[in-house]
């Protein structure tokens, strides 16, 4: 899990250093910086993914195209540099990932507890370069050599048994990429619009309505997951069918009141968003989902039902799963500060943050949730607009 995000001169953002947990909300007005945040961790993980690129290709995150280094480095200061590191912990060892990318080269920071690695590589970098560092473990000591992006390690003094502690401590100090690797999005635009789907070929970063479609379909598991969720969510079932004599498959849910079965395509807006939602949040490979705006087209009912088992996922141990969200929508912050106050979500285990722009800057206000679910500052930034408007409507000034 990502427990920490450090980002610095990327878009709005001119330095943010953020705790998160379990689950991370971001709030406040349009334009406030929110997605920054949320895209921040994939032009990392476009750089483990490919460092052979150009700089402005970190910057293209499939779903959006940002625009290249220049369009995207705060107030468009070409002499800075953009950096984004994350903090995270998989089986108990604590990781760091960081790059800090400049217009023709970068500086790599990579971790394992205390222990660090730094290197400069040009850009587009072919992964041609080593760096060596010097590592210790009680009595054994050992060289790391380490691409910036990959680790071997080799035993000062040679035997089995140091032979296989070194393998061993590669494959920890390699969990790094793991921490990015299982990073997904639920971008704003989502859905299945089609009323039949056959596999395609997956991105690293699976967005489009035909990769998401092909997920399920390759994963025998997971629309009967979906509907699980989906039933307690909006009272539908889910189901991948396979249309007879081709290798087509379509989407369908079924009303479990009335009993009839529809196309996802016809079924609604809001109800086609949960099953794309879930088909994301569910896969096996990712550990952290981001969600721009997960409430979009849904009713409120459906967006309470929605935090509420968001907050039981994230609890289920054997899960491991981790959502960090950008919101509009004081319904959902209200029904996860619910879940709080009933026990469901250790107020530990959600983060929010108030999103505010200062001149062009923007800032993250930690807005710190108590043990009965109760949030600092009241939801401020969204009764805000409607208190002026009723001090209008009453003649209060």
């Amino acid at each position: 899990m990502l427990n920490k995000i450090s980002v610095k001169n990327f878009r709005s953002i001119r330095s943010a250093d953020l705790e998160l947990a379990p689950i991370t909300v971001f709030y406040g007005p349009t334009a406030s910086g929110k997605s920054s945040l949320l895209y921040a961790p994939l032009v990392l993980r476009n750089f483990v993914t490919n460092p052979g690129q150009s700089v402005n290709a970190f910057f293209n995150l499939g779903f959006m195209d940002l625009g290249g280094f220049e369009a995207c480095i705060f107030d468009h200061s070409i002499s800075k540099s953009i950096e984004i590191s994350l903090s995270g912990e998989i089986k108990g060892e604590k990781l760091f990932y960081g790059v800090s990318f400049s217009k023709d080269s970068a500086v790599i920071t990579a971790g394992l507890g205390d222990f660090r690695m730094k290197g400069e590589v040009p850009l587009p970098y072919p992964l041609n370069q080593t760096f060596a560092f010097e590592f210790s473990e009680g009595e054994e000591e050992y060289t790391v050599n380490w691409t910036g992006l990959a680790s071997t390690v080799i035993p000062k003094q040679a035997s089995d048994i140091s032979q296989q502690k070194a393998q061993s401590l590669a494959a920890r100090l390699n969990q790094t990429s793991e921490l990015l690797n299982s990073l997904d999005i639920a971008p704003h635009r989502r859905g299945f619009f089609k009323p039949q789907y056959t596999t395609t070929t997956l991105s690293t970063l699976p967005t489009s309505e035909d990769e998401v479609a092909s997920i399920i379909i390759n994963n025998q598991y997971l629309a009967a997951r979906i509907s699980h969720y989906a039933r307690k969510i909006c009272d539908r079932d889910f189901r991948a069918q396979n249309v007879p004599g081709t290798q087509q498959f379509k989407f369908q849910t079924t009303d479990i009141n009335s009993g009839i079965p529809v196309d996802v395509v016809n079924d609604g807006y809001g109800i086609n968003q949960v099953m794309y939602l879930w088909a994301k949040i569910l896969r096996t490979e990712v550990r952290t989902e981001l969600i721009e705006e997960p409430e979009s087209h849904l009713h409120p009912s459906i967006v309470r039902n929605f935090a509420h088992n968001l907050s039981v996922l994230v609890e289920e141990k054997d899960q491991e799963k981790q959502v960090m969200l950008a919101t509009h929508s004081a319904d959902f912050v209200a029904s996860l500060l619910v879940a709080v106050s009933e026990g469901i979500l250790p107020s530990s285990h959600i983060r929010c943050y108030l999103s505010e722009k200062s001149g062009s800057a923007t800032t993250f206000q930690p807005q710190k949730v108590n043990d009965d679910g109760q949030i600092e500052g009241g939801l401020t930034a969204f009764v805000e607009s409607q208190m002026q408007d009723l001090k209008s409507l009453f003649g209060i000034s």
